[in-house]
């Protein structure tokens, strides 16, 4: 249908150029509907996954990182998917949703980050404390 992106584009002009290709809100649905697990690496319901740096058959909590890393850069339409996210078994995962949730500021009003600096793995730990210090109030 659309040409793939070129792999050669970072994460943020990847995400740009899908939501310049497929509107921004459309690639923002989908990248939450990733982040929620409520959609895969080859649903065609959506782009391929490339258009977010993505590979097909990767393990499935890259796909949330996909998701993750272009609401960073797009920011997010449902706050409650990434702060959601901040609960995934997956530290990686944990890791980009506080990073999503500090570069947007995004409100916290049950505190699920202030859980985090305690979190088993010093770099959700870090990013914890980063967006504690940028979360916005309530």
């Amino acid at each position: 249908m659309y040409p793939l992106p070129d792999r050669r584009l970072s994460p943020r002009d990847s995400a740009t150029h899908a939501a310049e290709v497929f509107g921004r809100d459309a690639v923002v649905e989908w990248a939450e509907e990733l982040l929620a697990g409520r959609a895969g690496d080859m649903d065609r319901r959506y782009p391929d996954i490339a258009w977010l740096r993505g590979t097909p058959g990767w393990p499935s909590y890259w796909v949330r990182v996909w998701g993750a890393r272009a609401l960073l850069h797009l920011g997010p339409a449902r706050p409650q998917v990434v702060l959601g996210a901040t609960g995934d078994e997956e530290w990686r995962v944990r890791e980009m949703a506080l990073k999503v949730i500090a570069a947007h500021r995004l409100d916290d009003p049950d505190g699920v980050v202030d859980g985090l600096v305690d979190d088993p793995v010093e770099r959700v730990r870090a990013q914890a404390w980063r967006a504690l210090g940028r979360v916005g109030s309530s």
